[in-house]
């Protein structure tokens, strides 16, 4: 995996430019790539890397179960299960430290969590984004990371839960970097199954070919963790009542996409940021303010930069809480 590259950008700060292009990191996507070639899509057993074509069919099926929980009324969006559930929506902030890859993997980790919540008996466990991350990078704090690494890492490592490591810090004390060691085996428990969206035969992907992969596993309840160069400069709220995204710059930067949902027949994909909450505004659906709404469009010209490299989130692992029975959550007026 990644051990230091510390590409370096003009006029950056942390906060912005922690995401590597694969391009730039050839050894991390023969890695992936080599797990993915022998992975097999397991619903129950171990979280697996796979290739599109192995997922695709399993991902169609379960979009396909998905909209019929939607069609019955029901709103599928990881923040209302967690609300339902009087799980805290966690504070997506990453500092002025280049971590931003690794929060884009723990978010996604833990929204498929939430949405696997909702069809089977699941616990909910608060991860730490710092603690895989910095061990994918060899315990630098230097630079950023590429999403294959994390990915990777994921699959490999493991999350770690706050309750054994702590909550996110922008250092990393020796008394921190002991207790990741010591809860190194607590991790495997918490790892997830990945699958990379780019085509894998070194054709290059259009901008709208990489997005019908990604409004597929929307679609389907999963999350798909992202980095690219065209920046979310603000937001705003359309005629819909949607908090909605409004790009404009650049930067290389990790986010997460994590909702789908129609209204008024406009499809709307759920982006969540690790800057804090600085998306203001009510919107229909009370979403949280780290993140925002992007339509077909507006997500489209989000992946058209030069740089993008996507990731599904097809499956987390979390422990079983046998006390739950099965729910959906709760039908908004739409």
């Amino acid at each position: 995996m990644t051990q230091s590259h510390n590409i370096q950008y003009q006029h950056c700060s942390g906060e912005n430019y922690g995401y590597i292009p694969d391009e730039f990191v050839p050894e991390d996507v023969a890695q992936f790539n080599s797990i993915a070639e022998s992975g097999r899509y397991d619903p129950t057993g171990q979280p697996a890397i796979v290739t599109w074509e192995t997922l695709e069919p399993h991902a169609r099926e379960q979009a396909d179960k998905m909209d019929g929980i939607r069609a019955a009324g029901w709103i599928v969006l990881w923040w209302i299960i967690a609300r339902f559930n009087r799980i805290p929506v966690w504070d997506s902030n990453q500092g002025n430290l280049g971590s931003c890859a690794g929060w884009a993997a723990a978010n996604g980790h833990m929204q498929m969590v939430l949405y696997q919540m909702m069809l089977g008996a699941f616990r909910f466990v608060l991860i730490n984004p710092l603690a895989m991350w910095v061990r994918t990078k060899n315990w630098s704090m230097r630079g950023g990371q590429s999403m294959t690494a994390v990915m990777t890492g994921g699959n490999r490592f493991g999350n770690y839960p706050v309750e054994l490591v702590g909550e996110y810090q922008t250092q990393l004390s020796g008394e921190k970097q002991n207790r990741i060691i010591a809860a190194n085996d607590a991790a495997t428990l918490h790892q997830f199954g990945a699958c990379r969206l780019q085509t894998a035969d070194g054709r290059r992907q259009t901008a709208a070919e990489l997005a019908a992969r990604i409004i597929l596993c929307l679609r389907a309840g999963m999350s798909v963790a992202i980095g690219n160069n065209i920046r979310v400069s603000g937001s705003r709220i359309d005629e819909n009542g949607m908090r909605v995204a409004i790009l404009g710059g650049t930067w290389m930067h990790a986010t997460t996409l994590d909702g789908y949902i129609i209204v008024n027949g406009t499809i709307y994909l759920h982006w969540t940021n690790s800057h804090g909450n600085r998306y203001r505004g009510q919107d229909r659906f009370d979403s949280p303010e780290s993140g925002c709404w992007m339509t077909v469009e507006t997500l489209v010209q989000f992946l058209g930069g030069r740089y993008v490299d996507a990731f599904c989130i097809f499956r987390s692992e979390a422990p079983t809480d046998e006390a739950r029975t099965n729910f959906a959550p709760r039908t908004f007026n739409q």
